[in-house]
């Protein structure tokens, strides 16, 4: 192949080809401090709508863009090649500064532009993408964390006054009905809802899910008021494909005045009061404190367990003796949960009851309760032992429940079980709840033949107006007040008038928790019906109340 010693005939040919490069091109020189072009080309020159001459004045630039050149340029003239991003005409530019020196002087820097605007907007799609929720738009999760750790770090004039999440009830309901795509059309409408009605100072995030989270600026005076703007906002009407539906949220609030290790740590507390007012029903707002986290992570433990302890038979009763106190023999008992876990031992009801109370599973627990102990009562029966009352206590769940008086009825015929031994405790405070429906509910009991009785009397409302418009068998003191019985002042006299109070009302009384023979002998000198306590016996399963249900027949 021939060789030629000189590309370029002429330098035109030179300026040419440079003038339809893509780049910019340029030289820069230095003259009494200033700066001025000594050469220009390339097609990015026109699309910069650049001059062919650059002006001798300053005048059409941004003196930011300005600044800029001129730092630049005067590190370029030290002798160092310099690379920069910047931005100019709606164009995102890499330039490149090379210095030219000529005996240990820079006599001037050639420069070269490249256009990288589609690569700039490439980044900034892909940074959106990373940080932003795609469905809604709003910014997401990541985006929430690092914004909260700048404010509350960096700055603490911008430090938030609390942080708001934003749950959707029900939501599962449309996907359900309508599917995915108008469950997302929902959270959709929602979002911009949200960002319509907040202020512009607190910023809008979608969580994930059914969940967003807002954070409130010091500038709102009432958090909870602006809470139940919110809830106002979610609950207008929505209509998707010709449907209309009514949306509800729970709103779990954390205010910012309580420090924590991590920023993390405030969404985390903002999830805890969302989780307790999901439970109480939804549709409300619920505060964070710190008693609701330290009950959320026994919630948390004990929850799944508590649905997996049906199937794997983990409940039992035992059987707590109702003692006649001068005969002392065995006129009822009283059943009583166990939770045997199978990996952390015994469980103790004041643990896992408020926690099925609050999952909703009190009515499985409570009727699988009223079964088991009706059908050891017929298996009692069937060994040839004498009938005595069986108790079952109720929770205010339970009584409240529209269809608890149809599930007495259908266990009672279920098993067999003779009504006139089946007693109900309720506790004070839960039939002064709904007064007119539970006189109503407990006459129906009655008709049945089932007996009624108050338990841990003296520890509610202790009003002597229900004893008598509430048709109850029973009063049942509560063994705080016994176990104080020769250590409290005055404890005597209150037992003493307990126990008048429910002889005056034709009550048959019963005192929990007795532990000894003086307290025994106190309530027998005072009259007292019938005691249950360790005295006479703990709680005991099912066969050894047989033996001694047997022992007196």
């Amino acid at each position: 192949m021939p060789r030629e010693n000189n590309l370029y005939s002429s330098t035109n040919d030179l300026l040419r080809i440079l003038h339809h490069n893509m780049n910019l091109m340029f030289v820069i020189r230095r003259r009494k401090g200033q700066f001025y072009c000594s050469f220009l080309s390339g097609k990015l020159k026109e699309q910069l709508e650049l001059p062919d001459i650059m002006p001798s004045t300053d005048q059409e630039f941004n003196p930011e863009f300005l600044s800029l050149q001129n730092s630049k340029l005067t590190q370029a003239f030290t002798g160092k090649e310099i690379t920069y991003r910047h931005h100019f005409h709606n164009h995102y530019l890499y330039t490149m500064l090379s210095p030219v020196i000529k005996d240990g002087e820079v006599i001037e820097v050639v420069g070269t532009t490249i256009d990288i605007t589609s690569f700039e907007k490439s980044e900034q799609q892909i940074e959106f993408m990373a940080t932003h929720d795609i469905l809604t738009k709003l910014p997401n999760r990541q985006k929430l964390l690092d914004d909260l750790d700048r404010m509350i770090h960096n700055n603490q004039h911008e430090k938030p006054k609390a942080i708001m999440i934003c749950d959707l009830d029900r939501l599962k309901n449309v996907n359900d009905t309508l599917g995915q795509f108008a469950g997302d059309q929902v959270i959709t409408l929602i979002a911009d809802r949200l960002k319509e009605n907040v202020q512009e100072t607190c910023s809008v995030y979608r969580l994930g899910g059914d969940e967003f989270v807002i954070v409130i600026d010091q500038e709102v005076a009432d958090v909870k008021a602006f809470a139940e703007q919110i809830l106002q906002v979610v609950r207008q009407p929505i209509i998707i494909s010709k449907h209309d539906f009514y949306m509800t949220a729970t709103i779990g609030i954390c205010c910012m005045n309580e420090k924590a290790c991590k920023t993390e740590d405030y969404i985390n507390r903002a999830s805890v009061a969302v989780h307790y007012g999901k439970v109480q029903g939804g549709n409300r707002i619920s505060e964070y404190t710190n008693e609701k986290s330290k009950q959320y992570n026994e919630l948390i433990l004990l929850e799944s367990d508590i649905r997996k302890a049906f199937k794997f038979n983990e409940f039992t009763l035992s059987y707590q003796p109702k003692v006649d106190v001068h005969t002392n023999e065995i006129v009822g008992v009283e059943a009583l949960i166990r939770w045997e876990h199978g990996k952390k031992g015994k469980i103790p009801p004041s643990l896992f009851i408020p926690i099925a109370e609050e999952i909703g599973m009190i009515d499985q627990i409570g009727e699988w309760v009223l079964r088991e102990a009706c059908k050891q009562f017929v298996r009692w029966q069937e060994s040839g032992a004498n009938p005595v009352m069986v108790a079952v206590n109720i929770s205010a769940v339970e009584l409240q429940h529209p269809d608890f008086l149809s599930r007495v009825k259908q266990i009672i015929k279920e098993t067999g079980m003779d009504p006139n031994y089946l007693e109900i405790e309720i506790t004070e405070n839960s039939v002064m709840q709904n007064t007119e429906e539970c006189i109503e509910m407990m006459n129906e009991l009655r008709s049945m033949g089932v007996s009624l009785s108050i338990d841990d009397f003296g520890t509610g409302y202790s009003s002597m107006g229900y004893l008598q418009k509430f048709p109850i068998n029973y009063l049942k003191i509560d063994q705080s007040f016994i176990k104080e019985l020769f250590e409290e002042s005055g404890s005597a006299e209150i037992i003493k008038a307990m126990i008048q109070l429910g002889h005056t009302f034709g009550l048959k009384v019963v005192a929990e928790g007795v532990e000894g023979e003086q307290i025994l002998s106190f309530i027998r000198n005072q009259k007292c019906d019938y005691y249950q306590g360790y005295f006479y016996s703990k709680p005991l399963e099912a066969d050894l109340i047989e033996e001694k249900l047997l022992a007196f027949s």
